[in-house]
């Protein structure tokens, strides 16, 4: 190698190379090195001196990868054990890869126990790509929500520029591992089969293509679930199309796993959904047969090649023997050839066709498959002629076929039902499989020849909505496309998108449906969720008013779907001030989530959340602030430590807190979220505004007027940018600068945000609402510090009957109105009207 410094490439290919020469056996590195570069001796020289650090350090470490670089020269210990990282100390290595070292860590805070995975980015792998493979990671972790897929705890920069990515700790086993471990048979290793197909769709409705599932990024835990890691060379999309010609190699531009790798990938190609489901079919064929399709150890390049491309994959049965049988649960070779022959040699060989066109379009479509094998029902990756349907409702009936004639003629009539059963699961799987083929277009269209070099997810979502305009022949699937598209932009923050989306999902299931069914109800639902983010919390209701008709016609098909409609149901009528009216239906729709889904944190953390914040719009500050606490503490179970839901929980807490006098714990709450909402969403995020606007507003009564002002400028600035100019956030902003303003004696501009505030909630909120009053009674009270006494008089005493209309006697907004009463009259020199609103205010707080 020259004494130049390394290109990026150059290190990338050494590191593979160095890793597959630690594969052969100690004697064979040199032969093998001389055979893979036959003609590059100062690579090879290279490669030498990394395997005599190796060797060096090899007793100090177990995993067979370059470590030199994490030993410290002057004490021969690893750099890293001990350190604190944020809020964690690295306890010990756990293992390294092309790109990382990952370690164990543990909470040194003192606040709660809890077990990370912090992963370090290599200092040979400190390119510019490698960096931005490793930012990527991180951001794909954050947009990714499962109970499969590892979750994204914290992330950052060491004090002396080490990126750093902490990640849930996952105590478990490779799943081939995990499986043989527990002798599991067929059936039950295509249980947890399903799982990680669940996990990879997730990262693929998230427009995510994982691109190295193999088993050592798959865990399974000691209660049998799966976890997926790792997505370290995960894309948005296929950056590298076609255009790289460049030599092949293990790592550079195009990091792989070969044994894993579809042609496409191994060819350099672009790649879409479809490269994860090869990948899932050479797992699930590793999983039945205890071997991969094909062996690949100690290839050359060009060997790999052509094996992958050309050379027919096999059948999993066909390796099956006596020694894997005892493994797979069976007493026989025989037996467990039969469990796998038929149906799941032809899953498995439809997932590894080389034309990706021929695969399944999706790991849901694969999963759809094996589900139907497990059911015993015919699977779509075999003709499904009138014998075979037959066999297989045979093998499901097989008590009603050993009656003779009379159970012949039952038989006959049955397999007409199931029929008809399988053409209207054919139609539902075509129309799945054209969702698929839509997403996967979508993916692939986004050319960056046609879009830009650097194509945004807004730029493909809206690419799609243009060509989802040419569906409307068929509004069955023109609807499922929309939904797709439109809680993509929700994820985004795409409110406005995302309503106009779900508006035309909801349009097209009636042009199909037109009596109304249940999945157009589901779409009703999107949308009036899309106008609650909007803060159009009257359009919201209108929907929902809608929606309930439809399901007093098609209700609910189970009682999960029916508690998330009250929830959504109470969630609007709070927001429209309609507490006491949601609070009954949050509570019942929480008590249903509590029987239904006892261990479905990520549910039941949102239903505690919503109840308590309709308790404490009632004045029910101790019982919403124990609501809140659990809410927090199912989404700690559910999510980790840092993640956009946690951040939902913890903003109102801070306004619980603030409201029950807990000021130093709200301020660090406040802070908390505004911190964790930053790095997760942005700073131009809707959900990153509301938060800020309600720290204003703590700021303002803590009389923190100069930081109150500050922090509603900031929202302000997001004006007509990521907030409607008609968004709740822009009119609160405008009150809190206001007051804020007033209280530092600028009485002109206070009066002026303060007059724009109540206008824009008169132009936008339903006549009554109680935001309304609640601007005209601050109003009023900016009117008594300027002295005007009788404008204030006007303005406070009508304000206050309505806010008690509104929101009730124990409100806090209604106390805070009466406490500006209080000041009118002492101000005014009304003492005894003064001492009358006084003693409402305690009238009221020992009611509650």
């Amino acid at each position: 190698m020259p004494d130049a410094p390394l290109t990026s490439a150059q290190l990338e290919r050494l590191q593979a190379l160095f890793e597959a020469v630690l594969e052969q056996p100690r004697t064979e590195w040199a032969a093998f090195l001389e055979a893979r570069v036959p003609d590059d001796a100062p690579l090879r020289a290279e490669v030498h001196a990394l395997l005599d650090a190796h060797e060096r350090t090899e007793t100090a470490f177990r995993s067979p990868v370059s470590r030199s670089t994490l030993i410290d020269p002057s004490t021969g210990e690893d750099r890293w054990i001990g350190l604190r990282i944020g809020a964690y100390e690295v306890v010990r290595l756990i293992g390294l890869g092309g790109m990382g070292t990952v370690y164990e860590a543990a909470r040194a805070d003192a606040q709660y126990e809890k077990r990370v995975a912090i992963k370090f980015l290599h200092r040979h792998a400190g390119s510019s790509a490698a960096l931005a493979r490793f930012r990527a990671e991180r951001q794909i972790l954050a947009n990714l929500n499962h109970p499969n897929i590892a979750a994204l705890v914290d992330g950052g920069v060491t004090t002396d520029g080490q990126p750093y990515i902490v990640m849930e700790y996952v105590s478990g086993e490779p799943v081939t591992t995990w499986c043989d471990a527990h002798r599991l048979s067929v059936p039950a290793r295509l249980e947890i089969f399903l799982q990680i197909c669940a996990a990879v769709e997730a990262a693929h409705r998230g427009l995510v293509v994982h691109r190295d599932l193999k088993p050592g990024n798959i865990l399974v835990t000691d209660d049998g679930r799966v976890k997926l890691l790792d997505f370290g060379i995960a894309r948005l999309l296929p950056v590298e199309g076609g255009t790289d010609t460049a030599p092949l190699t293990l790592a550079g531009s195009r990091s792989f796993t070969p044994d894993y790798a579809p042609p496409e990938q191994v060819l350099g190609h672009g790649v879409d959904t479809r490269a994860d489901v090869y990948a899932l079919g050479v797992l699930l064929f590793e999983l039945l047969a205890g071997q991969r399709p094909f062996d690949l150890k100690g290839r050359t390049l060009t060997e790999i090649e052509r094996i992958v491309c050309e050379t027919d994959p096999g059948r999993p049965s066909d390796v099956i023997d006596e020694t894997r049988a005892p493994l797979l649960g069976a007493r026989t070779a025989a037996r467990a050839c039969a469990a796998v022959a038929g149906d799941v040699d032809a899953i498995v060989q439809m997932a590894l066709r080389k034309e990706r066109e021929r695969r399944y379009g999706s790991a849901d479509l694969m999963a759809r498959d094996v589900r139907r094998h497990l059911d015993r029902r015919p699977v779509e990756a075999r003709p499904n002629g009138i014998g075979y349907t037959v066999r297989r409702l045979i093998r499901r009936r097989r008590v009603e076929t050993t009656a003779g004639v009379l159970v012949l003629v039952s038989l006959v009539a049955g397999l007409a039902v199931a029929l008809a059963q399988a053409r209207r699961a054919d139609a539902q799987s075509r129309r799945a499989t054209r969702v698929t083929e839509f997403v996967t277009t979508m993916l692939g269209s986004a050319d960056p020849a046609t879009l830009g070099r650097d194509v945004t997810v807004r730029e493909v979502l809206d690419s799609a909505a243009m060509r989802a305009d040419t569906l409307a022949r068929d509004p069955a699937l023109e609807s499922e496309i929309r939904l797709v598209i439109g809680r993509t932009y929700m994820g985004l923050g795409e409110f406005a998108a995302a309503q106009g989306q779900f508006r035309l999902a909801v349009a097209a299931h009636r042009r199909s449906a037109p009596d109304g069914d249940p999945e157009t109800a589901i779409a009703l639902a999107e949308q009036s969720r899309a106008y609650e983010y909007l803060s159009d919390y009257a359009a919201a209701d209108s929907v929902l008013t809608v929606e309930t008709e439809l399901l007093s016609r098609h209700p609910h098909r189970d009682r999960l779907a029916q508690a998330d409609f009250l929830d959504q149901r109470g969630r609007i009528l709070d927001r429209l001030g309609r507490s006491a009216e949601a609070e009954p239906l949050l509570a019942e729709a929480l008590a249903m989530t509590l029987a239904v889904a006892p261990g479905r944190d990520s549910l039941l953390a949102n239903a505690y959340a919503n109840l308590g914040h309709a308790t404490s719009e009632v004045g029910k500050l101790a019982e919403s602030e124990s609501l809140y606490v659990k809410a927090i503490a199912a989404a700690h179970r559910a999510f980790g430590d840092e993640h956009p839901e946690l951040a939902a929980m913890l903003s109102p807490y801070a306004v619980v807190l603030e409201r029950a006098g807990k000021f130093a714990l709200a301020d660090s709450t406040y802070r908390e979220v505004l911190t964790m909402r930053r790095k997760l969403l942005g700073e131009e995020h809707p959900e990153y505004a509301w938060t800020m606007f309600n720290y204003a507003d703590f700021l303002l009564g803590q009389k923190r007027y100069a930081e109150a002002a500050e922090w509603a400028r900031k929202v302000l600035r997001l004006r007509g940018r990521t907030l409607a100019p008609t968004h709740v956030a822009v009119s609160t902003a405008l009150k809190v600068l206001g007051q804020a303003l007033g209280a530092m004696d600028s009485f002109p501009a206070a009066e002026a945000s303060l007059r724009e505030s109540l206008a824009l909630r008169r132009q936008t909120l339903p006549e009554g609402h109680w935001l309304i009053a609640s601007s005209e009674s601050v109003l009023g009270g900016h009117f008594v510090l300027a002295r005007r006494f009788g404008e204030a008089e006007a303005l406070l005493v009508p304000a206050e009957r309505r806010l008690v209309e509104a929101r009730g006697e124990r409100a806090p907004v209604v106390a805070d109105a009466r406490g500006r009463l209080v000041q009118l009259y002492e101000a005014w020199g009304r003492p005894a009207d003064a001492e009358r609103w006084q003693a409402e205010i305690l009238a009221s707080a020992s009611r509650q």
